[in-house]
């Protein structure tokens, strides 16, 4: 029996070792970054992954990838394995664009809208154009000053009960709405950023949940 246990355990592990795992890390226009079993490699439409993943097509929000004899409709942070079904990851990885902005869709109170991340902001920051796109009320809202780059705007300090990107999921982030037309894209700022670990790694930077 001990010996029939053995070889069972050998089996497992030897399952578990050939075992082969992919997972999109990044998804952009004609291109994914897929990691095969620990390697990454970014991967344009038509050409594959040394791990045997061909891309067939993708954007911002999934791709198609023709894996293990099988076509996948994959979005960001699925993963495929041998030993179990496609799950997700809190881990968003994005590509730095040509003007060295990191931009991610995001979802307020369930709204999709699009940002770049910011760091020298402290708090999420918004106009209120996008304010009322994404149905945030702040008439009512605490007035407050805000610096921009055209001088001192006036401001709403706000709460937004939800914000996610990807998988990482935050509530109650503190937000600000400026008056007028700006900021032109929605500022992922600390205040949300605090709550996740982030890394930059070249062009290519990671947000997890920690």
């Amino acid at each position: 029996m001990k010996q029939l246990a053995i070889v069972a355990v050998l089996m497992v592990a030897a399952t578990t070792a050939s075992a082969s795992e992919l997972i999109v890390r990044g998804l952009f226009k004609n291109a994914v970054l897929l990691e095969i079993n620990g390697q990454q490699q970014l991967v344009r439409t038509g050409s594959s992954h040394p791990g045997g993943a061909k891309v067939l097509s993708a954007n911002s929000r999934s791709a198609q990838v023709r894996y293990q004899g099988k076509t996948h409709r994959l979005t960001l942070n699925k993963r495929i394995g041998t030993l179990y079904a496609e799950s997700e990851r809190q881990e968003v990885v994005l590509q730095r664009n040509s003007n060295r902005e990191y931009r991610t869709r995001l979802q307020i109170n369930g709204r999709s809208a699009e940002a770049v991340v910011d760091t020298g902001a402290t708090k999420v920051a918004m106009s209120a154009r996008h304010a009322r796109q994404l149905g945030i009320r702040y008439d009512d809202a605490p007035v407050v000053s805000i610096a921009t780059a055209s001088g001192v705007s006036r401001g709403f300090a706000v709460k937004l009960d939800k914000l996610a990107v990807g998988g990482i999921e935050r509530h109650h982030i503190p937000a600000v709405v400026v008056d007028g037309e700006y900021p032109h894209v929605i500022l992922l700022g600390m205040s949300f950023l605090e709550h996740v670990d982030l890394q930059e790694r070249g062009s290519i930077m990671t947000l997890s949940a920690p």
